[in-house]
């Protein structure tokens, strides 16, 4: 299986599937890249050396998302879910397979929605949506449509999956009205810190019912949940940073009140967790309650 290349057939993305084995015998199948080196191939041969291969690769906040999702399906059950920077989409297959009512893949890389969209298929998730037009020629090339396997079991899952281009730094173009936001091993760079805090926050829309007055008593009901899953080790500075952030959202660059979100309690546990060469990583799980 590859996805074709704007330039030449010999250089096209070549992929693959692999199975990450999570706790309690739990399994995700993954459809990747062979290697985050073919991707950087592509890149070169498009003259964008600098673009981030990344997304090829699943990593251990990945699987931690993807555990805690699994083992508690309540986070998502019947809810409206955004996978941020889904990357290989293992976060929002696990919200799929849980019973989310919707999930939405969201990523800058065209390609990643393609390979989680394929994912969802791979483990038996059957309301997959195709790629958008408007995001399905990357490099003026169209991408093919999302394959559907013969050799896997219908889930059981109802949950409608879709896929949308999202930038993190442009975060007014970004879809809203989601009531789980899910995003894991994002805070990889200084300038994206605070670009994701921005996003998070308006990812979950404004309550114009409630108009941000609370209920009959004036208390503040829920609105949403937003789960993380970072190695507080990889990039220490980033994440001290992002958590000083989404504890005291008024100081986020740009973070307008008028969005009338806040956080009312941050529960966190850290864990190892596996990734798929069997690598253990200790990952911070931080689950907020936002309100409006």
């Amino acid at each position: 299986m590859e996805l074709p290349h704007p330039l030449s057939d010999h250089i096209a993305l070549d992929l693959e599937r692999r199975t990450l084995r999570l706790r309690r015998d739990r399994t995700i199948e993954l459809v990747m890249p062979t290697s985050e080196a073919s991707v950087v191939d592509v890149y070169s041969a498009l003259g964008r050396p600098n673009d981030d291969p990344h997304w090829a690769d699943l990593w251990h906040g990945g699987a931690a998302l993807a555990s805690a999702v699994l083992e508690r399906p309540e986070l998502v059950r019947g809810k409206r879910v955004i996978d941020l920077g889904c990357g290989l989409g293992v976060a929002g297959i696990a919200a799929a397979m849980a019973g989310a009512r919707e999930v939405v893949m969201s990523d800058r890389e065209e390609r990643a929605l393609w390979c989680s969209l394929a994912g969802c298929r791979a483990n038996g998730v059957r309301d997959v949506r195709e790629l958008s037009r408007e995001w399905n020629a990357p490099d003026d090339v169209e991408l093919p449509p999302v394959p559907t396997y013969d050799d896997v079991d219908d889930c059981g899952s109802n949950c409608i999956v879709s896929a949308a281009k999202v930038d993190w730094f442009e975060p007014e173009l970004a879809p809203t009205g989601f009531d789980v936001v899910l995003a894991c091993d994002v805070l990889y760079t200084p300038e994206a810190v605070d670009a994701i805090a921005t996003l998070v926050m308006r990812l979950f829309g404004r309550d114009e019912v409630n108009d941000g007055k609370g209920d009959e008593n004036g208390n503040k009901r829920a609105r949403g949940v937003f789960i993380l899953a970072d190695p507080p080790g990889r990039f220490p500075k980033n994440h001290e940073r992002f958590m000083s952030l989404m504890e005291n959202p008024s100081l986020i660059p740009g973070y307008e009140g008028r969005d009338r979100h806040s956080i009312v309690s941050v529960t966190s546990s850290t864990d190892d967790y596996l990734n798929l060469e069997r690598k253990v990583m200790a990952v911070k799980l931080s689950t907020y309650e936002i309100t409006s």
